[in-house]
């Protein structure tokens, strides 16, 4: 039996594997989806237990990246400690840069991305206490720019005056008072 270079494998593509089977992971994903949605998102939280928590982690009412990112970072910690200590056989100073340079750039990162999300809490919280906002009246905004000139106001018609209506007589005036003086009686 001759041996070759090179092995043939000969594969067999049906069009259950690379037509069908996406198109109904696409389908039963999109239904789920949907399911999931109307189900637990859009109703208020009227969960216990275990539903309640995934209504929330559905809703984003509790953040888990928060926790994530401390786990990542005690990852990323430990990963660049052990990786300089294997750099210090070979690289005595690129495994101390790597040691002190690493985790402090790690630690301005991650502290950079828990504040956004301490941030983002905090506002949530103020909002919350806060109360809904009185409706704000719109803000008038400029007519919209047409070809045509404006047209000018015209002026308010008055009522026609009567004719010579009679003046009742002047009733008699009485002096100012001073103010500083009391009235007399």
């Amino acid at each position: 039996m001759p041996s070759y270079p090179y092995s043939y494998v000969y594969t067999y593509s049906t069009p259950l594997y690379s037509v069908v089977l996406p198109v109904l992971a696409a389908i039963v994903a999109l239904a789920g989806g949907l399911v999931l949605y109307f189900l637990f998102v859009r109703r208020p939280n009227r969960y216990h237990g275990a539903a309640a928590r995934l209504h929330d982690a559905l809703t984003f009412r509790t953040f888990y990246t928060e926790r994530l990112l401390r786990a990542l970072y005690c990852i990323t910690v430990v990963a660049l400690t052990v990786y300089s200590f294997i750099l210090l056989f070979s690289h005595f100073f690129l495994a101390l840069l790597c040691f002190a340079g690493g985790n402090l750039i790690a630690r301005i990162v991650y502290e950079y991305a828990l504040l956004l999300l301490v941030l983002c809490r905090n506002a949530q919280e103020i909002n919350r206490k806060m109360g809904p906002l009185p409706e704000e009246s719109a803000a008038p905004s400029a007519p919209p720019q047409s070809n045509v000139p404006p047209r000018q106001p015209e002026a308010p018609q008055q009522p026609p005056r009567p004719a010579q209506a009679p003046v009742p007589p002047a009733a008699p005036q009485q002096p100012p008072v001073p103010p500083h003086e009391p009235p007399q009686q």
